[in-house]
C-alpha cells in the first residue's frame, strides 16, 4: 500500500479528528489544501486537486476548486490526502476492570464484569495524549472503543483521536452492543463455553420479553403491575429487537458460525468482529457485517505449536508449517474479498502496527483500493456515521 506522508495525515486530522470544530481555534474559518493527490474513496482519485474546509466541514473538493480569498492555504504538492482511518477495535482510554467482590466474601462476584450490557463506554472513556498520538501516528482519526473481554461487554462509543477525548466529545454513542464468548471466571456462572452460549441466548429472549412488558405497561398501565426494573435487560432491548447493531467478537471458525446462528435466531443487526478464520466460514459471513482484525502474531509468536493451534491446525514444528500458517492468516482479507464479502479492516487494538499489517494483506493479494475502502468508508458504514466520515466529500467532517 502506498505510504502516506505523515504531514498529509496530520493535516487531515485538523479536519477529521474533531467534531466540535468551533472549540478549536485552528479549525475556525476556511482552510484550503491545494495541489494534493486526493483519494476520495467514493468518487475516485483526483490526481491534482484542492480541498476547502470551513469550520471543520468540507465545503469543496475537486480539480478546479476556487480557493476562498480568506483561506489559510496549505500547498500539498507531491503528497496524497485520504480520509482519516477509522479503527473499529479498540479499548483505548478505558480504565482497568476492578475485581467485583461482596462485602462478606473475598473474590465472590456480585454483578460479574462481563455481564454488563448496560455499561456505557461514553461514561468511562478518556483518551490519554499518548493513546491519541499513537492513533494519529497511524492515520487513525476516529476509534470505536469497547471492552475487550466478557460475554455482554456493553455499548461502545466512536471517539475522535484527539488528546483527552471523552464520551462528551463522541462522534456517536452508543454505537453497538458488544458481545463475546468469554465466561465470567472465578467459579461464577457462566464460566464454561456451554454456559456462555446458554446465557447469551436466554438474556436475548428475556430482553425481548422485558421490552414487550414495558411497552404494554407504558401504553396502558391501568390494571397492570409495573414490571420490575432491570437495567441490564432494558439496555439489551434495542439489540434484541434488531434496532441496535450487535458486534460479536468471533475469531475462529466455530465462533464465527456460532455468531451467525445467534444473529439468525434472534434477528440481530449483526457484525462479526475479528474474523481471523473468515476464509474458513465464507458461507456464514455472507450478508453479515464483518470487521477483520489485523492483530497478526508478532515475530516471537509465529513459530511453534501455539500459533498454529489458534488456527485449528494440527501442531507441528517445521518452518514450512509456520510459513503456511502465516500465509493463511495474512491472506484472509484477500480470500474474503475474492469471495465477495465486504468488510472493514481494524488494528485489533495495536494501532502502531496497523499500516505495517495492511501492507502484509496487500502483499497477500488484497487490492490497494479495497484496503483503503476497508479502512475508511466501510467502517464508517458499520459504525453508522457514513454521512459524516469515511470519504472526502462536501458536507463531511
Amino acid at each position: 500500500m502506498r505510504r502516506r506522508s505523515r504531514p498529509a495525515l496530520a493535516l487531515l486530522a485538523v479536519g477529521m479528528a474533531l467534531t466540535g470544530a468551533t472549540r478549536v481555534p485552528a479549525q475556525q474559518g476556511p482552510w484550503a489544501l491545494t495541489n494534493a493527490r486526493i483519494e476520495t474513496v467514493s468518487r475516485g482519485l483526483i490526481e491534482r486537486g484542492t480541498i476547502v474546509i470551513r469550520d471543520g466541514l468540507i465545503t469543496a473538493v475537486g480539480a478546479a476548486v476556487t480557493v476562498p480569498p480568506d483561506a489559510r492555504v496549505l500547498d500539498l504538492s507531491g503528497r496524497t490526502v485520504s480520509p482519516g482511518l477509522i479503527d473499529l477495535i479498540s479499548s483505548a482510554g478505558l480504565p482497568a476492570i476492578p475485581p467485583s467482590t461482596t462485602p462478606g466474601g473475598a473474590g465472590q462476584a456480585t454483578s460479574p464484569s462481563g455481564l454488563e450490557p448496560d455499561n456505557l463506554v461514553a461514561e468511562l472513556v478518556r483518551l490519554s495524549p499518548s493513546d491519541a498520538r499513537s492513533l494519529r501516528g497511524s492515520g487513525i482519526t476516529a476509534v470505536l472503543v469497547a471492552r475487550s473481554r466478557g460475554l455482554f461487554r456493553g455499548q461502545s462509543a466512536l471517539l475522535p483521536a484527539r488528546d483527552s477525548a471523552t464520551g462528551t466529545s463522541a462522534i456517536r454513542s452508543p454505537v453497538a452492543q458488544h458481545v463475546g464468548y468469554q465466561g465470567v471466571g472465578g467459579g461464577v456462572y457462566p464460566g464454561s463455553l456451554l454456559g456462555v452460549i446458554a446465557t447469551q441466548r436466554q438474556m436475548l429472549f428475556d430482553a425481548k420479553r422485558y421490552g414487550i412488558l414495558i411497552d404494554r405497561w407504558r401504553s396502558s398501565p391501568r390494571g397492570l403491575t409495573r414490571p420490575e426494573h432491570d437495567a441490564r435487560l432494558e439496555a439489551l432491548v434495542p439489540a434484541a429487537r434488531g434496532q441496535q447493531p450487535v458486534f460479536v467478537d468471533a475469531r475462529n471458525e466455530n465462533e464465527i458460525r456460532r455468531a451467525a446462528r445467534l444473529g439468525r435466531e434472534h434477528g440481530l443487526k449483526l457484525t462479526v468482529v475479528g474474523a481471523t478464520e473468515g476464509w474458513r466460514a465464507v458461507d456464514a459471513l455472507r450478508g453479515i457485517g464483518t470487521v477483520v482484525s489485523l492483530d497478526f502474531p508478532r515475530p516471537t509468536e509465529v513459530t511453534g505449536w501455539r500459533f498454529r493451534a489458534g488456527l485449528n491446525r494440527t501442531p507441528g514444528d517445521s518452518a514450512a508449517a509456520d510459513r503456511e500458517a502465516r500465509q493463511l492468516i495474512e491472506g484472509n482479507a484477500a480470500a474474503l474479498h475474492q469471495a465477495g464479502i465486504r468488510f472493514a479492516l481494524s488494528s485489533g487494538g495495536r494501532p502502531s502496527e496497523l499500516l505495517t499489517n495492511v501492507r502484509k494483506v496487500v502483499s497477500a493479494g488484497l487490492p490497494v483500493r479495497v484496503a483503503l475502502e476497508a479502512l475508511t468508508q466501510r467502517p464508517a458504514e458499520l459504525a453508522g456515521v457514513a454521512d459524516a466520515l469515511g470519504t472526502i466529500e462536501v458536507g463531511k467532517i
